[in-house]
């Protein structure tokens, strides 16, 4: 179901870009830091969203990557306790019962 879906929003995206395409196909004038050119109005909003998606992607792979490192962390000192415990459970209890 949610492969369905997803290639039904595909399908819609590519169709609604297609026709935003289609119907803005004016030439504008691009200035960039030390030269300027003349593009399509279409291909200018497309390489703004496609720079825009790939600095999310960098964005939010620096926060994957953040709490993948501290749930590293977090498994290792689970880890380590236990096995504490695991030797505390392991040890006879003493003679000396407080109650």
């Amino acid at each position: 179901m949610r492969k369905i879906i997803a290639i039904i929003l595909f399908v819609v995206v590519l169709v609604m870009s297609t026709v935003f395409a289609l119907n803005n196909d004016q030439t504008i004038s691009v200035n960039y830091l030390f030269n300027s050119s003349e593009l399509p109005l279409s291909l200018v909003v497309f390489w703004a969203g496609l720079c825009g998606l790939i600095l999310g992607i960098l964005g939010m792979l620096f926060a994957v990557y953040k709490y993948r490192h501290r749930l590293k962390r977090a498994n290792k000192k689970l880890a380590n306790a236990e096995k504490e415990l695991n030797l505390l459970r392991q040890q006879p209890l003493s003679s000396k019962d407080p109650f």
